[in-house]
Formats: structure tokens, sequence, C-alpha cells
């Protein structure tokens, strides 16, 4: 059975037979949509096109590497659930300052960038929500000088969660 599609032209609902775009009747602009599909695939920045995501070039140096590997363990995804499950889903930091939300994101408390060591202590990560963690990741580059182009700072480590700032005042 061939493999079919609607017309790209708006509002028309004929089918097509791929790998042809449009249908009999708008047939004129199928070379033109083909052009522009060429021109695409042949940009010489790739690295434009699959970033344009995000507002920041990402470099990753070995640390970063090691990093991003770690996360995509089994390892770490067991322990995500672990931590999920330990706090209920909802997220620590929020509770700490009297306010209930779901939390999905599992946090290191201390940087794995400022301390390589405690990437697998469970006593070292806690669940919280997305603006907790943007907040404290902000915190985080302050504090410990982590995050891109900044040097890692000889301060003390903030173990515990109820030692750190209330990232949001509401």
């Amino acid at each position: 059975m061939p493999k079919t599609g609607r017309c790209r032209e708006f509002n028309c609902h004929a089918m097509v037979i791929r790998p042809l775009h449009y249908c009999t009747k708008h047939a004129d602009k199928e070379a033109e949509y083909q052009a522009s599909r060429e021109r695409w695939n042949n940009r010489t920045n790739d690295t434009k096109r699959y970033k344009d995501y995000n507002k920041h070039k990402r470099e990753y140096n070995d640390v970063k590497k090691e990093q991003n590997t770690f996360y995509h363990t089994k390892q770490w995804r067991s322990l995500r659930e672990v931590v999920l499950r330990r706090d209920n889903y909802l997220c620590q930091y929020c509770l700490l300052h009297g306010r209930i939300r779901k939390g999905n994101i599992v946090d290191h408390i201390v940087p794995v960038e400022f301390d390589l060591r405690g990437k697998t202590d469970i006593d070292n990560l806690a669940s919280c929500c997305g603006k907790c963690h943007y907040e404290k990741t902000r915190w985080e580059r302050i504090y410990y000088g982590t995050g891109y182009g900044n040097k890692i700072k000889n301060v003390i480590s903030v173990k515990n969660i109820k030692d750190m700032p209330d990232f949001q005042k509401k």
C-alpha cells in the first residue's frame, strides 16, 4: 500500500501519494517546495540548524561530557525514580516554605560540577519543581561558580536544603 498524505496547500484536503506533497490542482507549487527543502538541507552551518532552540552555544568539556553520559545511564534513572517516590513527587524546596507543588525534576543539592563525589549519593538528591530548579541553578552559579564561563569558587558546600535561600517569595 503506498504512503499517502494531505496536500500541503492551505484548506486543500485532497490526498496525495508520497513522495509528492501537492495534489494535481496545486502541482505548480511542488517544484518550489522541493527547491526550498533542498536549500534547507544544503545549509553549510548545520550547528545553527540544530542549536537554534537555545540561545546558548553548547560547548562540552570532559567534565560536562561525563555528566551528560551519567544522566543517560540506568543507574541515574533508577536513582531518580527512588528519589521521586521517597519525596512523593513533591517539590522539597516549596514544601520547606509551606507551598505544595508537584516536583518531577531530581536535583543535586550540591551540584555535581562542584563536588563530583555526590552524584550518586541519595542524600544529595531532592525532587523539585521547574521554577525552584531554575532559581536554584541561578543561585548555584553565583554561590558555587558553576555554569558555562564561570570558575568554581572555593566555598563551603550547602548540603541541607533548609540552609538554602527561599527561591520563590510567593
